[in-house]
C-alpha cells in the first residue's frame, strides 16, 4: 500500500543514507531502499539506476551534512573562545554526539566494508575524508608558528581515537556505550596533554 505522503528528493536520499549507515552496503538490498525511500521499484531504477548510484548520492548528502555541522560547530566553539585542543576534540566527537548519526562515520564504515571493490565509491569516500582532514588542518594552520607540541600530539592522537571509535561502531555497541567510550577516550587525551 503506497504512502499518501511521499518524501522530498532530499528526504529520500537521507532515508537511503541512514539505511546504508545502519545496515551497511552489503546488507542493504534494493527492496530496503525502495521501502525507506517510499519509491516504487520502477521509480527507484528511473531515479537511481542501481544500488551503487544510490550509495554515491547518499555519500554526497553525507558530505553536505558533515560540512554544515562541522562549520556550525567551529563557529560556535570560536564564538565561545574554546581552546584549540577542545575544538579539535569537538570536531572529532561530532558523529558520536548526535542521536541522528546511527553509528560512527559512514565513509569509514564504507571504506572498511567495500575497500577497493568499487573504485568510484572508494574515490568518493577518500575525497570526503581528505576534505575533513583539510578542514582540521585549516583549524591548525593559523597557529602553526606558536602551536605547541602538545596540541600537535593531541591532534594526531585524536585522529587515531576517531579511527578506533569507528571500528568500535561497526561492532554495533549500544549508542550510549559508544558515546561514553568516545567521550572518555577524547577526555583522557585532552586532559593528559
Amino acid at each position: 500500500m503506497a504512502n499518501s505522503q511521499k518524501l522530498t528528493p532530499a528526504a529520500t536520499t537521507a532515508a537511503m543514507m541512514v539505511q546504508f549507515w545502519q545496515r551497511g552496503y552489503g546488507q542493504t538490498t534494493v527492496d530496503d531502499l525502495v521501502a525507506v525511500s517510499q519509491l516504487s521499484r520502477s521509480q527507484f531504477y528511473r531515479q537511481y539506476r542501481s544500488k551503487s548510484v544510490a550509495l554515491r548520492r547518499s555519500l554526497q548528502a553525507y558530505q553536505t551534512i558533515l560540512d554544515e555541522q562541522l562549520t556550525q560547530l567551529i563557529q560556535r566553539d570560536r564564538a565561545m573562545g574554546t581552546p584549540l585542543t577542545a575544538l579539535l576534540a569537538d570536531c572529532l566527537l561530532m558523529p558520536f554526539q548526535s542521536d541522528r548519526w546511527p553509528a560512527g562515520c559512514l565513509m569509514v564504515n564504507l571504506m572498511a566494508e567495500l575497500g577497493d571493490q568499487d573504485a568510484l565509491i572508494a574515490d568518493q569516500t577518500q575525497a570526503i575524508y581528505a576534505n575533513l582532514q583539510t578542514r582540521l588542518v585549516g583549524l591548525l594552520t593559523p597557529h602553526t608558528s606558536d602551536l605547541s607540541v602538545s596540541v600537535a600530539t593531541v591532534a594526531a592522537s585524536l585522529m587515531q581515537v576517531r579511527t578506533g571509535l569507528q571500528i568500535l561502531a561497526k561492532q554495533h555497541p549500544g549508542a550510549a556505550q559508544l558515546k561514553q567510550q568516545a567521550m572518555a577516550s577524547v577526555d583522557l587525551i585532552v586532559r593528559g596533554h
